[in-house]
């Protein structure tokens, strides 16, 4: 079996990402299977434990989600987001292992997907930041033949990102970063004219990033405007698509119907289009709240 070669340098332990990333990757590929199975959560609990900012956010979300409720109701449900998150990070990492090879996929929502394939227009594949959503990113084109440009914002810490990279490259994942420069959206728009998918994230925006005013849970909130406006420019239908944890390397996709907007679309056709998918995102997001990993303002 091909093994990834970890980074040579390894930096103080302080406030380093990419020192953290690079141990977290050693433990989750080399580790023994009950470590990588069961240890997860313990450092979940941990790092709940020391960023109350996070946690903060964290309970602030399940309260949009489920309302108010006790304290012991909302900090089981904390808990268990932090413990989810640890292990969905885990397996990402982990692609590599044996039990990564044989992960089960289950899909809802088949003929959603079937469909936008066959009109041979391309597919942006609209997701967020829930469940097993990056380890499992090589498992739907490998069900479906397709090849897929998974688009992120570019993290803060290079060396980090390119740790993860690396991870993401040695399953088939291809990453575009864009932010940094305004041409960055040029491949993706050859790949889908090319009939590919171009994915995207869209529970989180950032600084100088053109986004849209949406309604999320009753509040206001702000998507990414470029998934919709690269569907307009080259006639590509919007898909959503969700993905939660069900066990160990055991992963179900929720697939919504697809999203069309025009060709030169206007604001009024990709505001509403944005408005549908997060409609579709709220959804998903209320069947399984703790699978929500939104740490970030917004």
């Amino acid at each position: 079996m091909k093994r990834l070669p970890l980074p040579s340098k390894v930096t103080a332990p302080s406030v380093d990402a990419a020192f953290w990333r690079r141990m977290a990757f050693a433990g989750a590929r080399y580790g023994p299977r009950p470590w990588v199975r069961h240890s997860p959560p313990l450092f979940g609990l941990a790092f709940a434990a020391l960023l109350p900012e996070h946690r903060a956010r964290v309970r602030d979300n399940l309260r949009r989600i489920l309302g108010e409720r006790t304290p012991l109701e909302e900090n089981v449900d904390v808990a268990r987001t932090f413990a989810t998150y640890a292990r969905c990070l885990a397996e990402s990492l982990a692609r590599g292992r044996p039990e990564a090879q044989r992960a089960r996929r289950r899909l809802r929502g088949t003929e959603h997907l079937e469909r936008a394939v066959a009109a041979g227009r391309g597919i942006v594949l609209v997701t967020a930041h829930t469940g097993a959503w990056d380890a499992a990113a090589h498992l739907l084109p490998r069900d479906a033949g397709l090849e897929v440009l998974v688009v992120m914002h570019a993290e803060p810490d290079a060396r980090a990102r390119l740790l993860h990279d690396q991870v993401r490259r040695s399953e088939g994942v291809r990453v575009v970063h864009v932010g940094a420069h305004p041409l960055d959206s040029l491949p993706l728009l050859k790949h889908l004219r090319s009939g590919g998918v171009v994915a995207a994230q869209i529970d989180r925006s950032y600084p100088n990033q053109r986004s849209l005013d949406v309604e999320l849970f009753g509040r206001p909130f702000r998507i990414p405007e470029g998934p919709f406006v690269l569907s307009a420019l080259v006639g590509a239908p919007v898909l959503p698509v969700f993905v939660r944890r069900v066990d160990y390397f055991d992963y179900e996709f929720s697939i919504s119907p697809a999203i069309h907007l025009p060709r030169r679309a206007g604001p009024d056709h990709i505001q509403r289009a944005a408005g549908q998918a997060a409609l579709e995102m709220e959804r998903f997001i209320r069947a399984h709240p703790t699978q929500w990993f939104h740490f970030g303002g917004g």
